[in-house]
C-alpha cells in the first residue's frame, strides 16, 4: 500500500467561469525544467525504471483554474492499476507548501479530498512525486545545480523538438542526470531525461485537457481511507499504449 501512496500524489478538479487573465500562470525556473502552467495543457511520459524493468506511463495536466491557483492533475498508470491525485497550487508543486487541496483516486476506488489534518502529509508525498517518478531526485549531503551543455535536437514518440541540452551535477562535477528541454512542452518542458536507475520520454503534449474525476469527491475523514493497492484497474484503460512501450525502447 505504501507504494501506492507514493505514487498517488499530485491533482486537479472544479469548474466555472475563470478571466482569460487568469488562464497562464507565471513561469517558475526549477532544477528540473521549468513549471509553466497554462490552463488545458497536458504531456505523457512514458518512464522506464532499469532497476526493475517496469513501465510506467504518467499524464499530467492542468485541467482548471481556481481563483489564483490551478488544478493540476497526474495520471500514473502501472501494472493495470491507474491512480490520479489532484491537487488546488499557486506556484511550483514540487514546493508542498504551494499544495492548497488535495484530491487522491485510485482504480474504481472513490475519489477522496483529503482534510485539514491529513494535507500536511500529503503536501510531502506531493513534493518528491515529480522528480522521484522521473528519476531526478535529492541527492543526500550534495548540492545540485543545472548546467547547461548546449542545444540540439531528439526524436522521441510524441516527435521531433529542438531542445537545450542539460546535466544535473554536484559541486564535484559529478553529473546525476541529464535531460532535454523544450519551452513548447507544458507544464515542465522535459522532452526526455536519464539517470542511473531510470529513464523518461515524451509521449505526447497537447491542449484541451479536462478532469478524469468526474465524480463528487468524498471528503476523507481519516488517513488510514487513503486508496491504495487492491483497488482495480478501473481508468487504466483509459490510458493509451505508448508506442515503443514493452518492445524495449529506451530514449536516446
Amino acid at each position: 500500500m505504501a507504494r501506492y501512496l507514493f505514487i498517488l500524489i499530485l491533482a486537479a478538479l472544479i469548474s466555472g467561469p475563470v478571466p482569460a487573465a487568469a488562464e497562464t500562470g507565471p513561469e517558475v525556473s526549477r532544477l528540473f525544467g521549468f513549471f509553466a502552467p497554462k490552463l488545458g495543457v497536458w504531456s505523457e511520459y512514458a518512464i522506464y525504471d532499469k532497476a526493475t524493468g517496469k513501465r510506467t506511463v504518467m499524464h499530467m495536466s492542468i485541467v482548471d483554474v481556481e481563483d489564483d491557483a490551478f488544478w493540476y492533475e497526474v495520471v500514473n498508470s502501472e501494472g493495470g492499476v491507474t491512480t490520479i491525485v489532484k491537487m488546488l497550487i499557486k506556484g511550483d508543486p514540487v514546493d508542498s507548501g504551494n499544495i492548497r487541496r488535495l484530491i487522491l483516486k485510485a482504480g474504481t476506488g472513490p475519489a477522496l479530498e483529503m482534510n485539514r489534518d491529513s494535507l500536511p502529509m500529503g503536501r510531502r508525498m506531493a513534493s518528491r512525486m515529480f522528480e522521484q517518478r522521473s528519476g531526478i531526485s535529492a541527492v543526500p549531503g550534495k548540492h545540485l545545480k543545472n548546467v547547461k551543455t548546449g542545444d540540439g535536437t531528439v526524436t522521441v514518440p510524441a516527435g521531433t523538438f529542438a531542445v537545450s541540452l542539460h546535466d544535473i551535477v554536484d559541486d564535484a562535477g559529478m553529473v546525476h542526470a541529464t535531460y532535454k528541454f523544450s519551452r513548447d512542452v507544458r507544464p515542465f518542458g522535459i522532452v526526455a531525461s536519464d539517470t542511473a536507475n531510470t529513464s523518461m520520454v515524451l509521449a505526447g503534449h497537447g491542449t484541451g485537457a479536462q478532469s478524469l474525476i468526474t465524480e463528487e469527491v468524498t471528503l476523507m475523514s481519516r488517513p488510514t481511507e487513503m486508496p491504495g493497492q487492491g483497488m482495480g484497474s478501473g481508468a487504466g484503460s483509459t490510458i493509451r499504449q505508448i508506442p515503443g512501450m514493452g518492445t524495449g525502447y529506451e530514449p536516446r
